[in-house]
């Protein structure tokens, strides 16, 4: 892999997530409840998070026992008041939240006097495949609390390190995330002799990255079939930036290669300054770059390194560009470089040695001309002091005002950069730079955020090292006023079934150009029309047949941003086995897996009404034997009728609910 690779591997550009637009139709996605168990015998004032929660109502699935009162309401926060009753049966609920979009649900427990609260869980619990997560749990009576006592669901998460506190109102946990562990959303139940609590927590991939870009470069009016290789690639979405060139055909056929189509306008004009690739999955964004050239034109897009020594000694270049086949040769002037090996490997890569002579004159910048049949084309080769540092690129060269993103710097003596403060930027000082560390001798990283009111332009780029030595990329960057944002009005359907493809609306705005992903696990994204217009997106979504019930999320992503709007999908109904007879004894139960509670309903009809004609019984294992007292509560719903219907709703990990169908059953 060449440098250029390794370095565009990491170019990472800011993940801007913005919220659907007001109003709009989208399926809500409750997060998380906190405080996320409580004491019964009193009362809790809780915050549920996620998105789409405006305008909700709420419901509570479960023993008895739970009063929920909605106090106030947002797209981001549902503030509720919880009453625990006295006499209530210690254990989980669901609440959820039913909007016009559809249901979401978050668990909470009740428990006795002394049993575990938790009150809080920082930072929020959201892991990455094959990377640890620590989080800090505050609330109370959590002193008892050891690795032993959790378990998670799904496969390839566990909690193997607890610290709690002497007082019991913090635990330090450590989740240990297997590289292949489940994808979506677990559930994890801490559970000690005094009770449970059962918390949310979603696995993701790690975000994507791209190691190489064939080709780099494209013809003006041209249409190019790209390949980006990489890493996490699964479900990726291309854009590109800039007006003129079209993406179209975007696939993933592997998690190394995303495959797409470049159509290049003919009124696009050649430019020394890349277009920049972005890539998105749920996890995050990365950026390669791409080049507008003349048809058919010798073009050096970059060199690596662009400078040297005057020692003597060989460096190894790289030329990269489009047109560089039928090399006639790499000349510069005679004097202080003397070019050797000179060895054409494609289109679109030459390698050579450049030795620069141990008088050469320092600060200096050298021409190096690519002679081919076609033509020819300059590249530019510097020579510096002996330990002095040297910025050959800044990529990204660009970026929106309002966004945050990490920038690399590409070029020579860069590994005694200081750490944190060494990268800064000329002029106002609303473009922040952070986190500087070396990556290699010739690559330093820089977490770069730009305010959203900064000036637009271009800023020098400074590096210093902690010898105090710096150099100054004139004009390395540029800050730009970005477009229009995408904004989602709806979503149609916004719930899908797995095991087939189902064609997708997204209306709404400043979609041009744009691409979109599907969040979750077991989701593909094919065929994806963008209108004209901008104002209507249609694409074909495929979940798997085993993809796990969700929340998930429509993301539209163009140049200037993403936006989001929430979809779910639903598990199959649960296989149910009930008893003919409703009497003392009688048993209910429900076959297979990936269900984790259990409400068993006896109705006078299959509507199942909320009232005296139904009666509820809650149940974790998905078995239960009728008691004396709940065979007389199903007679008494039954009243003077000889038969009635019973159902059993289940409960998923990621809590959605599952329907049986109702079945006749005989007193």
């Amino acid at each position: 892999m060449t440098r250029r690779a390794s370095l565009a591997a990491a170019l990472a550009a800011a993940w801007l997530v913005v919220p659907a637009r007001a109003g709009a139709v989208c399926a809500p996605a409750a997060s998380g409840i906190f405080p996320a168990s409580g004491i019964a015998g009193t009362s809790v004032v809780a915050t549920i998070s996620g998105s789409a929660l405006d305008g909700g109502v709420l419901s509570v699935l479960g023993d008895p026992g739970l009063t929920a009162t909605l106090q106030s309401s947002a797209p981001a926060t549902l503030t509720v008041r919880l009453d625990l009753d006295a006499a209530a049966v210690p254990g989980e609920r669901l609440i959820f939240v039913d909007t016009p979009g559809g249901s979401t649900g978050v668990s909470f427990t009740i428990n006795a006097a002394g049993g575990p609260v938790v009150d809080g869980v920082s930072p929020a619990l959201i892991a990455t495949q094959g990377i640890p997560l620590d989080v800090m749990v505050t609330g109370a009576n959590l002193g008892a609390v050891t690795p032993a006592s959790f378990t998670v669901s799904g496969a390839g998460v566990s909690v193997t390190s607890v610290t709690p506190s002497p007082d019991g109102t913090m635990l330090t946990l450590e989740f240990t995330v297997d590289a292949a562990a489940d994808l979506g959303t677990h559930a994890v139940t801490l559970a000690v002799p005094t009770g449970s609590v059962v918390l949310q927590l979603y696995v993701q991939r790690p975000p994507p990255t791209i190691t190489a870009v064939h080709p780099a470069a494209g013809d003006v009016g041209a249409t190019s079939s790209l390949t980006l290789t990489g890493t996490n690639l699964s479900g990726a979405a291309l854009v590109i930036t800039g007006s003129g060139i079209a993406v179209s055909d975007a696939a993933t056929p592997d998690d190394s290669t995303l495959t797409a189509t470049l159509t290049i306008g003919s009124g696009v004009s050649p430019s020394s300054e890349p277009r920049l690739l972005i890539v998105t999955t749920e996890s995050g964004q990365t950026t390669s770059e791409f080049f507008v050239v003349a048809p058919g034109v010798p073009t050096v897009t970059g060199i690596e390194p662009g400078a040297g020594e005057p020692n003597g000694t060989p460096v190894a270049v790289i030329l990269h560009g489009l047109h560089l086949t039928g090399l006639v040769g790499v000349t510069t002037p005679p004097g202080d470089l003397t070019l050797q090996n000179v060895t054409p490997v494609d289109d679109e890569t030459i390698r050579l040695d450049v030795v620069v002579a141990p008088a050469a004159a320092t600060s200096t910048d050298h021409v190096l001309t690519v002679t081919t049949a076609a033509g020819s084309t300059p590249a530019t080769f510097r020579v510096i002091p002996a330990g002095s540092p040297f910025v050959g690129a800044v990529r990204p060269p660009f970026g929106n005002r309002g966004s945050t993103f990490t920038i690399f710097l590409q070029g020579v003596n860069l590994s005694l950069v200081v750490p944190g403060s060494g990268v800064s930027v000329s002029g106002d000082p609303k473009v922040h730079l952070s986190n500087a560390a070396a990556v290699d001798a010739r690559t330093v990283r820089a977490t770069m955020g730009i305010d959203a009111t900064a000036a637009a332009g271009f800023r020098d780029v400074t590096v210093q090292l902690t010898n105090t030595k710096t150099f100054t990329k004139a004009s390395g960057f540029r800050v730009n006023v970005p477009g229009q944002v995408p904004q989602i009005t709806d979503v149609s359907p916004n719930v899908v079934p797995p095991g087939a493809t189902t064609a997708m609306t997204v209306t709404g705005s400043n979609f041009a150009g744009g691409a979109v992903v599907v969040t979750g696990p077991g989701a593909t994204v094919t065929n994806t029309v963008v209108d004209p217009s901008g104002t209507l997106i249609t694409f074909d979504l495929t979940l798997v047949p085993d993809a796990p019930a969700e929340n998930r999320a429509v993301i539209v992503v163009t140049e200037n941003g993403t936006a989001r709007c929430g979809i779910a999908s639903n598990p199959s109904p649960p296989t149910f086995v009930p008893a003919k007879l409703a009497k003392t004894g009688a048993l209910f139960t429900v076959a297979g897996t990936g269900f984790r509670l259990f409400t068993f309903e006896f109705s006078v009809n299959e509507l199942f009404t909320p009232g005296l004609r139904t009666v509820a019984f809650a149940d974790a294992d998905g078995s239960l034997t009728l008691s004396r007292l709940q065979a007389f509560a199903v007679e008494r719903a039954f009243r003077e009728r000889t038969r009635g219907f019973v159902r059993v709703r289940a409960v998923t990990p990621t809590n959605r609910i599952g329907v049986s169908a109702a079945q006749a059953l005989r007193r």
